[in-house]
């Protein structure tokens, strides 16, 4: 009788706007421990110098989604929600972690410590850049954490939604960029290589732009822009991201340090792999890649090829290098995160960033 009477109400828990924070919770990010307030802004830059590779339309120009942190003295008790236009992204996000849209449609009462439209914070000395890229069906805001941790320590970090690769882009006039990036696991090694060396390339490019485009700002005088030291550039991302910093590290001679979270380094060609790079790198992650050992060898040969640094972290997966187990604990239960305690990975992953930037940034 008791199993029944549970059969009987659990639909009515699991639909109750009440019961459902308490069987998916979610918590606002942590608070970095630098000494400056985080400020953050959101623009849309258009190269016009390149048409959408994802498209058909030949009237498609690359756009991007560009946010940026940074240092402020301002304060405020309220932080900014951790995603933007949560109308038009739960649903596609729920589709991509793969949960009904009424578990995780609390996210969007998710608070970050960035305060939007700050005043930047005025410095005797230029802020060093850092550039993120996120992962295949990731967003730019995936590593806020880290964002935040490292402008609260004097850097300036910028981040973009790589459109059609991200789950989704949301423009400033409503329109979308949906994901168009998966591949079906039975592909050619020849299909394989035609679509993600042209993605990638365009993913490496989008990073160029930015720099081309803050270069450009920085010239007019702009805030923020005009703030950034462009002779200290560093670039980091997580997954295909990782990838992409070390393609754009390898193209453009303006990045002077590269950081890998747990890249994916199957589609980084292999004449990158054999040269290396030819600056400072450093590339965390978990333990190995159980299903792509090809990963590990190529990543390997990178490694010894660049002269970089490997730091292999026990007890971690793939997600556990963006912000998934930092506001919601149910990504271990679901098997998402490792078994490291989350406060600990945070402090381990930051420390690494921090300390491998501040060494080839700023000397310290």
């Amino acid at each position: 009788m008791k199993k029944l009477i549970l059969l009987l109400i659990l639909p009515l828990i699991i639909n109750s706007c009440i019961f459902i924070p308490l069987l998916v919770p979610f918590n606002d990010l942590p608070k970095p421990t630098g000494p400056f307030h985080v400020g953050t802004r959101v623009f849309e830059w258009v190269d016009v110098l390149r048409e959408e590779w994802f498209t058909e339309n030949s009237d498609d120009l690359r756009r991007l989604i560009v946010q940026v942190w940074y240092p402020t003295m301002e304060e405020s008790e309220d932080g900014l929600n951790y995603l933007d236009s949560p109308d038009q992204r739960i649903e596609p996000l729920s589709k991509t972690i793969e949960l009904p849209e009424y578990l995780i449609r609390h996210i969007q009462d998710v608070k970050t410590n960035s305060i939007l439209n700050a005043s930047l914070r005025k410095n005797e000395d230029l802020y060093p850049l850092i550039m993120f890229s996120h992962g295949l069906g990731g967003m730019r805001m995936q590593n806020t954490v880290q964002m935040e941790e490292l402008a609260s320590r004097g850097y300036v970090v910028v981040a973009m939604d790589h459109p059609y690769d991200a789950y989704i882009t949301v423009y400033a006039d409503g329109s979308t960029a949906d994901f168009r990036s998966g591949l079906e696991e039975d592909v050619t090694e020849k299909e394989f290589w035609a679509a993600r060396i042209p993605q990638i390339n365009t993913r490496a490019a989008d990073l160029t732009f930015i720099l081309d485009n803050i270069d450009k700002n920085k010239a007019e005088g702009n805030e923020i822009w005009e703030s950034i030291d462009l002779s200290k550039v560093g670039v980091f991302g997580h997954s295909f991201g990782g990838a992409t910093s070390v393609v754009a590290s390898f193209i453009d001679s303006r990045i002077d340090v590269c950081i890998n979270l747990d890249g994916w380094m199957e589609p980084v060609e292999s004449k990158i792999i054999q040269e290396g790079l030819r600056i400072p790198f450093l590339y965390i992650g978990q333990e190995r890649w159980i299903d792509t050992p090809l990963n590990d060898i190529k990543l390997d040969s990178l490694i010894k090829s660049s002269k970089g640094i490997k730091k292999l972290l026990e007890g971690t997966k793939h997600f556990d290098y963006s912000d998934t187990p930092q506001f919601s604990p149910v990504s271990k239960t679901i098997g998402v995160a490792g078994t490291m305690d989350i406060k600990l990975l945070r402090e381990k992953i930051n420390h690494e960033i921090l300390s491998f930037f501040d060494l080839h940034l700023r000397g310290s």
